[in-house]
């Protein structure tokens, strides 16, 4: 069977949809960073739609700072590949053609072209998508992590630069040294107000390095905020398979995503831009309040349902989904206490989104595992849970569930512990010194809580009071000494 390219498009399947503009006739208009399986299912696809609806110069050179290595994933197929959508049993294929294959596709690592296409006069538009992880802050605060050995690199000015800031400010030099026109970046990560921090963020290592460099960022670029929905899990080699066998040639780059899509865009652009909203993206003009109750809703369900759910068996958020006893304590903590921390958006009833996020997160056909949303969890669960959490503190409210959510992080980190029987190996950058400390404080849980939640980084200095470190501590110990499955229905019988 022969890999997808331009010249194998005559030979899929009659049912796979197909770009219908001529990508010959496309030029770059934009660049996007974090070219994984999110982009490709979302932002890539609103282009293509919008490629479609009115065809314009808003090509996409395609540049990662991380694996996967694009040269490798998309060069050999024309930079083309496939989007398959499923719910339940339905399933339906495009091929998305938005991504320029007249320019390679870009690993910032391993070339400087990466500094060049950004720092071209034809490049109006950056989007990113490079994780929580990948802006190089603190969780708790937003500041710069100077305890990052590689921004702390990339702050010395080496190149090729490791970290997506170093990266950015590297070509923002070479756009003012060229007096390039004004910029637009578009950060669709899920961090709060994810515009507004990268702006200060860039500024702030800008002006680490050069003061004149900094002021023109702060008067050249614009950085609108955004919030993106769609779940969208890691593809496998079952995926990749099955979607040959559909389609009738091989996607070593195939995404699979949900129906589902949302895309809200502040109305704050530096110059031209690109028409998302002809392929149904939404210009707003403050897109916090959708953020934030995305965040505190679908993405804190997720965080909530895969780390409890990881604790007592389940392989895949769905499974946990359809855990009677997860799903009952997930929706009450939304429907009784994270509700009351979310803004009123109109068109955007809550009780109705808390009702849609769970039934997308129960999709059998999205096979989302529990480790992947738990993966970088130490950094995601500030906006998620312990934000909420603590409005509601400081508004005199308990808050038991959302308490739950964030225990249920710091049993999921320390099942790594060899004194909690080591059942995987967390991807977290606070994996080892949570670890370590659940090796250290043995059998004391109440000193096991104190010590987590002593970590500022994560938690600020707020919430190591007695009260909530016990309740911390009791969770910790049912979930980890005992049946977890057990305490958790035990819960679940509280009202």
């Amino acid at each position: 069977m022969r890999r997808l390219a331009q010249a194998s498009l005559l030979e899929l399947a009659r049912s796979v949809r197909r770009p219908c503009y001529d990508r010959a006739e496309l030029r770059v208009g934009m660049a996007h960073i974090g070219v994984g399986a999110f982009h490709r299912c979302h932002q890539a696809e609103f282009t293509d739609d919008m490629l479609e609806a009115r065809f314009g110069p808003w090509g996409v050179v395609g540049i990662n700072l991380y694996p996967p290595v694009l040269a490798e994933l998309l060069a050999p197929q024309d930079h083309l590949y496939s989007r398959t959508l499923r719910q339940g049993e339905r399933a339906e294929t495009r091929i998305v053609g938005s991504i320029l294959h007249t320019v390679d596709v870009l690993d910032a690592a391993t070339t400087d072209e990466a500094t060049r296409v950004l720092a071209s006069p034809s490049l109006h538009v950056v989007t990113m998508t490079v994780t929580e992880k990948g802006y190089g802050l603190v969780p708790a605060s937003g500041a710069l992590d100077m305890d990052n050995p590689q921004l702390r690199a990339d702050l010395r000015g080496p190149s090729p630069p490791r970290t997506l800031l170093g990266l950015l400010a590297l070509a923002m030099e070479r756009r003012r040294t060229a007096n390039a026109p004004p910029l637009t970046m578009v950060s669709c990560d899920n961090v709060p107000s994810n515009g507004t921090l990268l702006r200060s963020a860039l500024i702030a290592f800008a002006a680490a390095r050069s003061a004149p460099l900094a002021r023109w960022i702060e008067e050249s670029v614009a950085f609108p905020c955004s919030m993106v929905d769609r779940i969208v899990p890691a593809a496998t080699r079952e995926d990749i398979d099955r979607i040959a066998v559909d389609i009738g040639v091989i996607d070593e780059a195939a995404v699979v995503g949900e129906p589902f899509r949302q895309w809200v865009i502040e109305d704050r652009f530096a110059g031209d831009r690109p028409l998302w909203e002809l392929a149904g993206a939404q210009l707003a003009r403050d897109a916090k309040p959708y953020e934030t109750i995305k965040m505190r809703v679908l993405n804190a369900a997720q965080s909530t349902l895969s780390h409890l759910g990881a604790i007592v068996g389940h392989e895949f958020s769905f499974e946990a989904a359809h855990d009677p006893v997860l799903l009952g304590l997930t929706r009450r903590m939304l429907q009784t206490e994270t509700v009351s921390t979310l803004p009123t958006v109109e068109g955007m009833g809550v009780e109705a989104y808390i009702k849609s996020s769970l039934e997308r997160i129960a999709n059998s056909a999205i096979r989302h595992r529990c480790h992947q949303i738990g993966t970088d969890g130490s950094q995601k669960i500030v906006q998620r849970i312990v934000n909420p959490l603590r409005e509601r503190l400081v508004a005199g409210q308990s808050a038991p569930l959302l308490t739950l959510a964030v225990a249920g992080w710091m049993a999921y980190v320390l099942s790594g512990a060899q004194r909690f029987g080591h059942r995987w190996d967390p991807s977290d950058p606070w994996a080892e010194t949570v670890i370590a400390m659940g090796e250290e404080c043995r059998e004391d849980f109440s000193a096991l809580a104190r010590a987590v939640l002593g970590v500022r980084t994560i938690f600020g200095s707020d919430l190591a009071t007695a009260p909530f470190v016990a309740a911390v501590g009791a969770h910790l110990r049912g979930l980890l000494d005992g049946d977890a499955a057990a305490y958790l229905a035990g819960l679940a019988g509280d009202k």
